[in-house]
């Protein structure tokens, strides 16, 4: 007997594939609505790349139809990467968002609050405000953040104890900075190391007064903004404790020689805790950035997790991000040390699992004066800029105010 076509039909669609840009639907004999969804971020170790293949199984646990692959992108060719996704239309569902790239790139991704707001079982205010905010546009929440944290100072307490020098507390010195930096560098080694992103100098600018923006533009060739540089690269070319940068300009630079040991300190965030102590075999520390005239002030940054604008399964990308910026995912990031969490109940967790030397105390004094580091169109390139032409002003082959004007001239086209 011929089979109707109604049913002809029918068995047509349950064999169909549905591949879509950054997410696909998998058939399965007991269910239609299994789907697989691309998650993107940033990960510059195995560390990280593992932390977060584990929230993507924690997903598909609370959510038997729903698989996560993890994809990662070093942090320094993360946010291109995303553009050029974009341009060809295979953006994953599920992407990374840093606060400071919200000018840039936050075009590339959906509100939330239409999908969260029909849950129940989530509230933002979980979350830090200050944050919340940094991952907002125009009304729109972007993201829900997993991380935040002010940039602090990491220092290899070993060398300091060699030198016996007393280990850095929130509040110490430019000048008791300075002296220690002179005693530590010896024997090859040195006792600070900087490039030119931003990040890594931008608190010193803060700290002597100065900003970076001027009616939410750029602002690097004002007196302050070029002093805090200057600073930084006198470092090595006036003061001698700092290397001078290598002139590939080469990511995570000033990380890898503080974890390698070759230099006693360095600015990062919260977050690489876990690279730091996974790789070093010494003891690590935190502190302040030095204060300037007894002010001390440094950025902040946080990263969250949306749903790109091209994703065809919203709904289930939703539940994926509910999971992994939830109260369990955000309470093991904090036992393994990834990220200080947004999510405010989970943040002593951290410390406790952290068992670093001084990291509440600095976190806690750093927070007290952060700037909430805004920043502006362009700013992906204007760090890549930076990146890119500090390495002059760091061997002294061309001034610090030269530098900042060629960048400013460069993003201001």
């Amino acid at each position: 007997m011929a089979m109707p076509k109604a049913l002809l039909a029918l068995g047509a669609a349950v064999g169909l594939v549905l591949t879509a840009s950054g997410c696909s639907s998998t058939p399965s004999s007991s269910a239609s609505d299994q789907v697989t969804l691309r998650w993107a971020m940033s990960a510059d170790s195995q560390a990280e790349v593992d932390v977060w293949k584990h929230l993507a199984d924690m997903v598909h646990e609370k959510n038997p139809n729903i698989t996560v692959n993890f994809e990662s992108t070093a942090f320094q060719s993360y946010y291109d990467k995303l553009n050029t996704q974009a341009a060809s239309n295979t953006l994953p569902c599920i992407a990374g968002l840093q606060a400071q790239r919200v000018p840039d790139v936050g075009k590339l991704f959906k509100d939330l609050k239409p999908l969260y707001e029909k849950d129940t079982s989530f509230s933002l205010s979980n979350y830090e405000e200050s944050i919340t905010k940094g991952l907002s546009q125009n009304g729109k929440q972007l993201a829900v953040p997993y991380d935040l944290g002010p940039y602090v100072l990491y220092y290899n307490k070993n060398m300091f104890d060699a030198a016996g020098i007393p280990a850095p507390k929130p509040g110490w010195t430019k000048e008791e900075f300075l002296a220690a930096a002179k005693a530590l560098t010896k024997d090859g080694k040195y006792g600070y190391v900087a490039d030119g992103t931003p990040d890594m100098w931008l608190p010193y600018v803060l700290s002597i007064g100065g900003d970076y923006l001027k009616d939410g533009k750029p602002d690097l060739t004002n007196d302050k903004a070029v002093e805090g540089f200057s600073f930084v690269t006198g470092l090595a070319t006036k003061e001698k404790v700092a290397p001078a940068v290598p002139a590939t300009g080469t990511a995570n630079w000033p990380a890898d020689q503080f974890r390698n040991g070759n230099a006693a300190m360095y600015i990062d965030g919260p977050w690489q805790l876990i690279n730091a102590k996974k790789s070093v075999d010494f003891t690590v520390g935190l502190a302040t950035v030095p204060a300037f005239d007894g002010k001390s002030v440094t950025t902040m940054s946080g990263t969250g997790f949306g749903v790109t604008a091209t994703c065809d399964h919203p709904e289930e990308a939703w539940k994926a991000i509910s999971v992994i910026i939830g109260k369990d995912a955000q309470e093991y990031i904090a036992k393994a040390g990834r990220g200080f969490p947004a999510y405010s109940d989970a943040q002593q967790l951290w410390y406790s699992a952290a068992s670093v030397d001084g990291a509440k105390e600095a976190i806690d004094a750093a927070l007290k004066t952060v700037n909430v580091y805004e920043t502006a169109p362009k700013w992906n390139q204007l760090s890549a800029l930076l990146q890119q032409y500090a390495v002059e002003a760091f061997s002294g082959s061309k001034s610090p105010r030269d530098v900042l004007s060629q960048v400013q001239q460069q993003v201001s086209q």
